[in-house]
């Protein structure tokens, strides 16, 4: 169980003090204490985010925490979040907050007025971690939502109402270009038919920004339950929204297709109840109806933990049919030439096990930036294929 140092007292988690305490630090703008580990001084701050109190941690510090933490991160060596920290992504230390670079526009402009489609066809080439792609903002909100997370007792729990809400708290702790990232960020509720009207409504207020300006341009995160072709366009269902379909023209929709194959086959094939979340920017068009601009799909388990590849996929699935405790890496800007750890799990002992996949096909370049990347300190590395077994788990002291 957690345990923090907080108004020179000791609480755990679960204590019943813990949320009247938090209130009380913050309003003293005092820090809490994560007390994984003893020999360490590691700072948390207390946001107030929708009327309550969380706990997050200090911009760096996460893979200074102990693995079985629930604030431990993976170092950013092991994945994309490397190349974009301090650049496309910085942190202030003094608010907690974190500043996001976009590769993409929030706004048209007489320059601007035809789509862009993708800021990540090529992100190998497009992007040299300056900014972030349409994909790297996708996995940066993913991973501060702490969503690349898993641990057994959140087995049943993690549905679309906790996904949006861990986004939503994750978004109010970003800006971009001058603003809160929440102001525009729209993440569908979970659609109920006795509450239509009072969502359509609370959708017309979210997206005032969009229905004020045919050139304002703002992001959706949601589920894609349907991509089906219209007349002289495609269009993308996403659940929870039943009567706002995204429209794609045909161009954008013959490039879509082109650029997203792999996780489109994914989401097709899988029979496990995963998902495909879709992050795209769009604006309102004369219709009433959203159009989109630029867009990346990301599959994910049934525990909406992200996936790149059906290896990877079966080593997440496999460790969570072992109760295991784990992080998912993610590749932010990073092309598919350069290795990540695809996960971490953090029940290994005190250093967590960095899982690499192995490489189907013989590329020497890759396999010396794997070997190089695993002589890093820090964690334990292994490179894993299916079939094989995982590093088995250690008792928590």
């Amino acid at each position: 169980m957690q345990h923090y140092a907080l108004l020179e007292r000791e609480v755990g988690e679960d204590d019943p003090r813990l949320g009247v305490l938090l209130a009380e630090a913050h309003s003293r703008r005092e820090r809490a204490i994560c007390l994984c580990r003893r020999d360490h001084k590691l700072p948390l701050y207390i946001a107030r985010r929708q009327g309550s109190y969380v706990l997050a941690r200090w911009p760096g510090t996460g893979a200074r925490h102990a693995s079985a933490c629930n604030h431990y991160e993976a170092p950013d060596f092991l994945t994309g979040l490397g190349q974009v920290r301090g650049s496309a992504m910085v942190e202030h230390e003094d608010n907690g907050e974190t500043e996001l670079k976009f590769a993409f526009p929030l706004s048209r402009g007489p320059a601007r007025a035809a789509s862009s489609s993708f800021t990540n066809d090529k992100p190998e080439v497009r992007s040299n971690g300056l900014r972030l792609t349409m994909r790297g903002l996708l996995h940066v909100l993913w991973d501060k939502a702490e969503l690349t997370h898993w641990h057994p007792r959140m087995a049943g729990k993690r549905n679309w109402f906790v996904v949006r809400r861990a986004l939503v708290h994750a978004a109010l702790g970003c800006k971009a270009r001058g603003q809160t990232l929440a102001q525009v960020l729209f993440v569908p509720e979970t659609f109920q038919l006795d509450r239509k009207e009072d969502l359509v409504g609370r959708r017309r207020t979210d997206l005032a920004m969009a229905h004020a300006s045919r050139d304002a341009i703002m992001i959706v995160i949601g589920e894609v339950k349907a991509i089906e072709p219209a007349r002289f366009v495609e269009k993308i269902l996403v659940r929870h929204l039943p009567d706002w379909p995204f429209l794609m023209d045909e161009d954008m929709a013959r490039r879509f297709h082109k650029r997203f194959a792999i996780e489109e086959e994914l989401w097709r094939s899988d029979g496990g109840g995963g998902h495909l979340v879709m992050g795209a920017t769009f604006s309102i068009g004369a219709s009433g109806l959203p159009q989109l601009c630029e867009i990346a799909v990301m599959p994910v388990t049934r525990e909406w933990i992200p996936y790149e590849s059906l290896d990877e996929q079966v080593l997440v699935n496999k460790a969570i049919g072992e109760s295991r405790r784990l992080v998912k890496g993610l590749r932010v800007n990073l092309g598919p030439e350069r290795p990540i750890a695809s996960i971490a799990l953090k029940d290994t002992g005190l250093d967590a096990t960095a899982i690499h996949l192995v490489r189907n096909v013989p590329d020497p370049a890759y396999d010396d930036a794997l070997a190089a990347l695993m002589q890093t300190p820090g964690v334990r590395h292994v490179v894993w294929q299916p079939g094989e077994d995982l590093p088995p788990p250690e008792p928590r002291r």
